[in-house]
């Protein structure tokens, strides 16, 4: 059953990848084969992951985690698109050759113009001014290797969140607005249509 569908506008796991993809791989000409190269090496952070980190590699991954979605603002609704202000607290992991450098990199991205144009960009968000310590680990996987030092740093990212539900042209219209069509009505009415969807209703 697929359920309620929309889109989200602003900070999750897709969003905040692409991000930092273009915050430490992308360059002008950039070409389509090499950006999905480079999206390979940017994942959320797990438990039980293989040793990215391979002897002699010259490579550094960026491992990631959304660790709370807090809402900042009462929800409102504009041109059918549901807006609130939230903040994320992210968690940012750095393995490899060039892992210290690009965590230390994070401590100067504070109010550069590129990095604010990226999360606005990507995540409709602003990366706010307290970035935490760096903070070095031992990380260990199973594969080759075991261990890797990561070099961590966690920030909080300022941003508008948005759930589109409308429609996308070509899509059954009927059957995707059925799901959000107890936003209109009285309390009774809503309480009604929920019972009758879960079976209850007399």
């Amino acid at each position: 059953m697929a359920g309620l569908d929309f889109r989200i506008y602003g900070v999750n796991f897709d969003t905040v990848k692409e991000a930092l993809v273009a915050l430490y791989f992308k360059y002008q000409g950039i070409s389509e084969e090499e950006l999905n190269r480079c999206r390979q090496y940017v994942i959320p952070m797990q438990h039980n992951f293989e040793q990215p980190i391979k002897p002699g590699s010259q490579d550094t991954w960026i491992q990631f985690w959304i660790d709370n979605d807090d809402r900042m603002s009462q929800d409102y609704n504009k041109e059918g698109i549901n807006w609130t202000t939230k903040v994320a607290h992210i968690t940012v992991r750095f393995l490899g050759i060039r892992a210290e450098a690009w965590a230390k990199a994070f401590h100067h991205f504070s109010g550069r113009q590129t990095p604010n144009t990226i999360w606005y960009h990507y995540c409709n968000g602003e990366s706010l001014e307290y970035v935490s310590p760096i903070i070095p680990t031992n990380v260990n996987y199973f594969g080759t290797g075991n261990t890797t030092i990561a070099f961590t740093v966690s920030f909080n990212l300022k941003y508008s969140e948005g759930l589109d539900f409308r429609p996308v042209k070509g899509e059954d219209t009927l059957q995707r607005l059925k799901y959000i069509s107890l936003a209109s009505g009285s309390i009774n009415n809503i309480v009604r249509e929920l019972q009758t969807a879960d079976g209850e209703a007399e």
